[in-house]
């Protein structure tokens, strides 16, 4: 192993100059301090102290002893705690240190100690982390291949005296263990990433003492109360709404379970009042938790009784006011009795649009999504329509609120394939939120570890200090992760980042996906890899690491190809190109077989995965213009267009996120032709419509027995929660028949989205 300096590990610029001498900590791989903690000292300040042991082990082979006194004077020490503890061990704080928030950490040389501190539990684990970075340490992807590993035989620490607190104080990606803990080792070593890499909460609890403690050993899990689109937790449906149906929205003259909560109801406001105050009591006793969430469920269904309806009228742009209305009710009532708790609801789906008649409290924290927007183009940038859009309702609600988070959806779940890390977003807009006062950053990413290890890695480093180089650190990591494949993979992922231009990447269509990744493109990513694997091939943990990547880049392979022999045949209509885009699928649908167990992909998501790829495989094989007898079912979410782009007449739609998409003031129709083989008849047909954001659309359903005379089903009319249309009286006995949904958005600026449609029936 070779001897080397604190300072060798780049780390001098970072500190400011102290006049203390530096510390010796270890000698030709032998111990020359010794590790000292409290003896009182919480679960985390005691997890810190060995992991400092620990990893000085890994690099040098010296396992320096973890005593808990107070060093004797001169002796060479490591002294690891909360800041609020250091006296205890003969340590007197700086004045800077005591200032520390629970999250800041401080690494200080005095004489002959070297201090690892947090300003809490988890600021000193954060703490131990940025030293050993200091040292050469990288966490690129959970598990041993990837992390970095430096050998040092001596460990000198330089005179230093630095204090740190992070840019945000959220910083929360990902969910935790993707398979609810299933595989228990894969879990902790997420979580293990997660906290090395500073973020500071995840959702899913592990079960069992032992993986508990694990997580308590590491600041726990928990800076807020509630989950996301809480109302339906707080007052859940299956337990209020047969009692209280006045507690939910009223739609189209009915009380619903589902959809919103009856936000002028006075008793709503009193049960919302009553959660928040249980929140903003554990706040009280915890001070690491940041908000109590007061979200509003995911989706639409909001109410339209005379009250609702008279709020919701002043401004039919937003649904924010009246939300407003509600929680400012128990923002004031919490405030009274807590005057530190802050609240927190989304600024999401129609209530994006800043309010026009009212304010967020003073105590009340927005979380502002980034949602439907394109999310390979910054937001500043002014090629991006739909960034424009999202940085003007940023800045207005800036403007508005005191308190802000930000909900982001870098890495976004509608495929698997290595998007491009887009870092030149990252960095620009990360600063952006800094500069605006931004104080909580979430992305809700999932585990994409094979493809997306580096973006996961570039805003989690983001996160913690906005003024991250990007292309320092990007260099750093081809050099440290891969040596000899460095410049290959190099290569490989500058190639991949610079695909994603702003004017080539929108989040919404799985099927454009060729024009970010051509096949040259994908040859020479092909070439680079085979050529990083031959330059390490006397590495055994760097082909490791090239392994892993492929399972992603050889998805991303097969997934292309099928997208690409499905546009030729959509091009070309014929058995051959028919043929040939069945075999493609039927090769990326067997290939999720090779990735279970490899963690490339979250495990609990591979079979809708995998799913989804068989059901295009069976798109090829159904005929909806020539069904057998017998009962028939057809459901399509119509996500990326589904297999409405095979068996439907599409007019006016874009392929979307989530469905088809109708811009602003748009229309569109989708048209299924449905038949019988010769000689039989329909006895029985239903169809079913349902979108999004569809308070904004005059929508109709129509059947027709010739293509050419309609008859409406549902005209001018709203669909919601998947109402079901029963259209046999005017289909029986007929051979075929044709079923055409036309979509009007009257909404001036947002998209609104057909969702899914269902048909079914009976042929005899």
């Amino acid at each position: 192993m070779m001897r080397i300096g604190f300072a060798a590990a780049m780390l001098c610029a970072a500190f400011l100059p102290a006049a203390s001498a530096e510390v010796l900590l270890v000698r030709e791989g032998k111990p020359a301090a010794a590790i000292y903690v409290a003896a009182d000292a919480s679960l985390p300040e005691r997890f810190a102290a060995r992991e400092l042991q620990r990893y000085l082990q890994k690099s040098s082979g010296a396992r320096l002893p973890i005593r808990t006194e107070a060093p004797r004077s001169g002796r060479r020490a490591l002294v690891v705690g909360q800041v609020s503890r250091l006296a205890r061990l003969g340590v007197r704080a700086t004045a800077a240190e005591r200032a520390l928030g629970l999250e800041g950490i401080a690494l200080r040389t005095s004489g002959s100690t070297l201090i690892v501190a947090g300003g809490g539990p988890r600021g000193v684990v954060y703490a131990a982390y940025a030293f050993l970075e200091r040292l050469g340490y990288r966490w690129y992807w959970p598990g041993e291949t990837g992390e970095v590993t430096p050998a040092l035989s001596t460990i000198t620490v330089p005179s230093l005296a630095v204090t740190y607190e992070p840019s945000f104080r959220r910083r929360h990606a990902m969910g935790g263990p993707e398979d609810g803990w299933k595989d228990v080792q894969w879990g902790k070593d997420v979580v293990d990433w997660l906290v090395k890499n500073h973020q500071n909460f995840w959702l899913q609890s592990p079960p069992g003492d032992r993986q508990r403690r694990f997580v308590a050993e590491r600041g726990g899990t928990d800076t807020k109360v509630g989950s996301g689109h809480n109302w339906q937790h707080i007052l859940p449906p299956a337990r209020y709404f047969q009692e209280h149906p006045d507690w939910y929205p009223e739609i189209n003259g009915q009380r619903q379970p589902e959809g919103q909560l009856c936000l002028t109801n006075p008793e709503v406001i009193d049960k919302l009042t009553e959660y928040a105050l249980a929140g903003a009591a554990k706040m009280a006793k915890d001070p690491s938790i940041l908000f109590v969430d007061m979200s509003q469920n995911d989706g639409e269904g909001w109410c339209e009784c005379a009250r609702c309806r008279a709020l919701d009228d002043r401004d039919p742009s937003t649904r924010a006011d009246i939300v407003l209305y509600a929680l400012n009710q128990v923002a004031e009532r919490v405030a009274a009795r807590y005057p530190d708790a802050v609240l927190m609801f989304f600024v999401y789906a129609s209530a994006a649009n800043p309010p026009s008649w009212i304010k967020p409290a003073p105590n009340l924290m927005i979380e502002q999504t980034n949602y439907c927007y394109n999310y390979g183009a910054s937001f500043l940038n002014p090629r991006s329509e739909q960034g424009a859009r999202f940085r003007e309702n940023l800045d207005a609600w800036s403007a508005l609120a005191t308190k802000r988070g930000v909900y982001d959806y870098y890495g976004f779940y509608n495929w698997l394939e290595a998007l491009p890390v887009t870092l030149y977003r990252l960095a620009d807009e990360i600063g952006y939120y800094k500069r605006i006062g931004v104080d909580g950053l979430y992305s809700e990413t999932q585990q994409r570890w094979s493809t997306n290890h580096l973006l996961y890695y570039a805003f989690s480093r983001l996160w913690w200090d906005h003024t991250t180089d990007v292309k320092a650190m990007l260099e750093e990591f081809f050099r440290l992760f891969y040596g000899p494949a460095a410049e290959p993979m190099r290569r490989f992922y500058l190639a991949l980042e610079e695909s994603g231009g702003p004017d080539r990447y929108w989040s919404g269509d799985e099927f454009n996906l060729p024009q970010i990744y051509p096949p040259a493109l994908r040859r020479q990513c092909r070439g680079w890899l085979d050529e990083a694997r031959a330059l390490a091939k006397e590495e055994p943990k760097v082909l490791a690491r090239l392994d892993f990547v492929e399972l992603g880049w050889r998805y991303t392979e097969l997934h292309l190809a099928a997208m690409e022999a499905h546009a030729a045949f959509r091009q070309a209509p014929g058995p051959e190109a028919k043929a040939a885009a069945r075999t493609a699928w039927q090769e990326y649908a067997a290939y999720f077989e090779r990735l279970k167990g490899t963690h490339a992909f979250a495990e609990n998501e591979l079979p809708r995965w995998q799913a989804r790829a068989q059901k295009q495989v069976d798109a090829y094989i159904l005929d909806l213009s020539r069904l057998p007898t017998g009962r028939f079912e057809y459901r399509d979410t119509l996500a990326t267009g589904g297999n409405a782009r095979l068996h439907a007449q599409v007019d006016g739609f874009l392929d979307g996120l989530w469905g088809l998409d109708v811009s602003a003031n748009g229309s569109a129709s989708l048209v299924y032709e449905l038949g019988a083989q010769p000689g039989h008849r329909w006895t029985e047909a239903k169809v079913a419509f349902d979108g999004f954001w569809d308070d904004q659309t005059a929508n109709a359903i129509e059947i027709s027995l010739d293509g050419q005379t309609w008859t409406p089903v549902k005209e001018n009319a709203v669909f919601r929660l998947a109402d079901e249309h029963d259209v046999t009286a005017t289909v029986r006995g007929a051979e075929r028949f044709w079923v055409r949904c036309r979509y009007q958005n009257r909404a001036p600026r947002d998209r609104c989205v057909l969702y899914f449609v269902r048909l079914s029936g009976t042929i005899e």
